[in-house]
């Protein structure tokens, strides 16, 4: 459902880690209770750049497809995402271009772990993109 949903669209220079610079542009989708939500659309960079991140803190994981397109999982700081931690999911959608989909931290105990949220916007911005 898409109610109580603010979506704002931004461009902006994504910032991502230090010395990386991605562009692209972001849709944030704020619901009222819960966790912003970003969906990103990356121009610059494929998602290789997350399979052996440099970041020391970043791990990864490759998850199921989405729409047939190789679709990985970041998170930061443990050996598991954490259910209510920042999760990120990221599709490969062509060469040096992908789709994020960042979910920042949740603070309710009903909100679905973000790494799941993630993966939910994500495949619906690739079902948008598809169509």
């Amino acid at each position: 459902s898409v109610q109580g949903m603010r979506i704002g669209q931004e461009s902006q220079k994504l910032g991502f880690a230090p010395g990386i610079e991605a562009e692209g542009s972001t849709c944030f989708y704020s619901i009222e209770i819960g966790n912003r939500i970003y969906v990103n659309t990356i121009t610059n960079q494929g998602i290789d750049r997350w399979i052996d991140p440099s970041d020391e803190d970043a791990r990864s994981e490759e998850v199921s497809r989405i729409q047939g397109f190789r679709t990985i999982k970041v998170w930061f700081d443990s050996k598991r995402p954490d259910p209510d931690h920042k999760c990120r999911i990221y599709v490969d959608v062509a060469a040096g271009q992908s789709l994020e989909v960042r979910v920042e931290q949740s603070y309710s105990d009903e909100d679905p772990p973000t790494c799941t949220t993630a993966r939910r916007f994500a495949e619906a911005a690739m079902r948008t993109l598809a169509n």
